[in-house]
């Protein structure tokens, strides 16, 4: 089962990027990519939902310039329960309708955390929407 989008609104500032914020509601189970942008858990921008009709839901696409929003500027702000998450574009295909979801288990100390194993998301995950931030130009408002 896919996993939902919803547009939350943007953030508009003069003289910086424009934030456009996401809700990704969890569902069904987690698909390991086994390597950074290679696809497992698929995040479409292009479909998600837009409750509120606010005005110019989308990310950018790439175009014929092929412009996708880098990864750096794109960020995981809210995941419950004290695991971490990032999105990426992706290394085959990248286009704002497969962007590539990763999650990750939170370490202690001096361990690193570790991604996710293929299979059901833990309960932990699937209570609260992660949400997602992209830093956009100004000419994406």
């Amino acid at each position: 089962m896919a996993n939902a989008l919803a547009f939350l609104g943007k953030r508009i500032t003069i003289g910086t990027p424009i934030i456009k914020r996401f809700t990704c509601t969890l569902s069904g189970n987690y698909v390991l990519g086994g390597a950074i942008g290679v696809a497992g858990e698929t995040l479409n921008f292009n479909t998600a939902t837009n409750p509120g009709m606010k005005s110019r839901p989308r990310v950018p696409n790439g175009g014929p310039s092929g412009q996708l929003v880098p990864t750096t500027d794109i960020e995981v702000t809210q995941v419950p329960n004290g695991y971490t998450a990032q999105v990426e574009k992706n290394a085959v295909n990248p286009t704002a309708a497969n962007y590539v979801l990763r999650i990750f288990a939170a370490g202690s100390g001096n361990a690193a955390p570790v991604e996710l194993a293929n299979g059901a998301y833990p309960a932990a995950l699937t209570g609260a929407p992660l949400v997602i931030e992209f830093a956009v130009p100004q000419k994406y408002a």
